[in-house]
């Protein structure tokens, strides 16, 4: 009788085992989102939308572009906050250097905001253009795990 009993606790508690691994799987959160800031320094230049291929943020003058490097550990989203207060543009590019997403605001003092979303982890270049604004500006931003 001892064996049928204890057996049968056995088969109880793998059955409850089981049935609480998926709840324990589920419980598992998103990694907290990452947060940006720095300083982006350029020079003006008033070439910052390239006329022949009518591409934003894409200076002739190699002084009037800050470059940032931000790898994106995952699948999720970017958002980006140019503060700028004069006539400034962005880009996001891949390694390749194709613009994922970019930004000219509708006036000079428009702030430019970028938003881009990820499939996979990589890394990109967030790329800031004074056309005529400020010497430096913050860039602040998000990412959030998908």
């Amino acid at each position: 009788m001892r064996t049928r009993t204890a057996l049968t606790a056995s088969l109880v508690l793998v059955a409850a085992a089981g049935s609480l691994a998926p709840a324990v799987a589920a419980t598992k959160s998103k990694p907290k989102p990452i947060k940006i800031s720095y300083t982006a320094s350029a020079l003006p230049d008033p070439t910052s939308t390239n006329p022949a291929t009518n591409e934003i943020c894409a200076p002739t003058l190699p002084t009037a572009i800050h470059h940032y490097t931000f790898k994106a550990p995952a699948a999720g989203t970017l958002t980006l906050d140019l503060n700028n207060k004069l006539d400034w543009s962005g880009a996001v590019r891949d390694a390749g250097g194709s613009t994922l997403v970019d930004s000219d605001g509708s006036s000079p003092e428009t702030p430019e905001q970028l938003f881009v979303s990820f499939k996979k982890a990589q890394t990109v270049s967030v790329d800031t253009c004074n056309f005529a604004g400020e010497q430096s500006i913050n860039v602040t931003g998000t990412f959030s795990f998908k």
